[in-house]
């Protein structure tokens, strides 16, 4: 573990994980590792506010616990709808939960397959979204244009707080779509906010905004523990969606 720790804090037991930040922040960094990619270790990793990797280091699994120096957090009344989404929605189909394990294929196609969703993670996460732990529940948003799966997102519940964690599309204006009416879904289920985690321009376009990792985990732990809200709606037909993204 030792050419491990030159690069970054090694966690080795769970009782560490509260002290992630101020670990990173000693190194100026983000980023802890744990050789354990169990499914409770990972909720527990997430129920902390940080988002979770993996990596292939030395031909060994690594967990990456990722707490951001900067975070995106979207608050519903600044969510932002572009007029021009409807022309790309009028003939898709919008799911939370349908097929979690094609969601999460299909994204690692989409960033190649030595992506940092290696195989022992991935396990970890449909075991996630099949038996929820330590209050961690993992989810899959999809858009579908007929029988294809043309956007989709993984992301996880934690109280009153949802998380991207990542996401593909592969039709023009379907991410952007399967963005919008996500939002739009988490403010009428009751969430206290939206955490997309690494600041990224197309986020700040949806209206979120960035704050540095102290605010982040205040506003964490005020609603983290919070009950999870039902989804309002696990299906969209065409019609709903063109309702739902008429501009306010």
């Amino acid at each position: 573990m030792k050419w491990i720790d030159g690069w970054y804090p090694v966690i080795l037991d769970r009782g560490l994980l509260p002290h992630v930040p101020q670990l990173v922040e000693h190194r100026n960094g983000e980023f802890c590792v744990a050789l354990d990619l169990e499914p409770s270790f990972v909720a527990e990793a997430c129920q902390h506010g940080y988002m979770p990797m993996g990596e292939i280091a030395q031909g060994r699994p690594i967990l990456l616990i990722k707490s951001h120096q900067k975070r995106c957090i979207l608050d519903f009344e600044n969510l932002h709808i572009s007029r021009k989404l409807k022309r790309y929605a009028r003939t898709l189909t919008f799911y939370v939960n349908r097929d979690f394990s094609e969601c999460l294929r299909r994204i690692k196609i989409h960033y190649h397959p030595d992506t940092w969703l290696i195989k022992p993670l991935c396990d970890a996460l449909i075991a996630l979204h099949q038996n929820p732990m330590s209050g961690v529940s993992f989810h899959s948003i999809e858009i579908y244009d007929g029988d294809n799966v043309v956007a989709g997102e993984i992301g996880y519940t934690t109280g009153a707080i949802y998380s991207s964690l990542a996401g593909f599309h592969t039709q023009n204006g379907s991410g952007s779509v399967q963005l919008a009416l996500l939002g739009k879904i988490l403010d009428e289920s009751g969430f206290a906010f939206w955490d997309l985690g690494m600041p990224i321009p197309y986020k700040e376009s949806l209206g979120a905004n960035i704050i540095n990792r102290d605010m982040f985990l205040k506003r964490w732990k005020i609603n983290g523990d919070r009950p999870t809200p039902e989804w309002s709606a696990l299906i969209l037909d065409t019609a709903e969606i063109l309702q739902r993204l008429r501009c306010n």
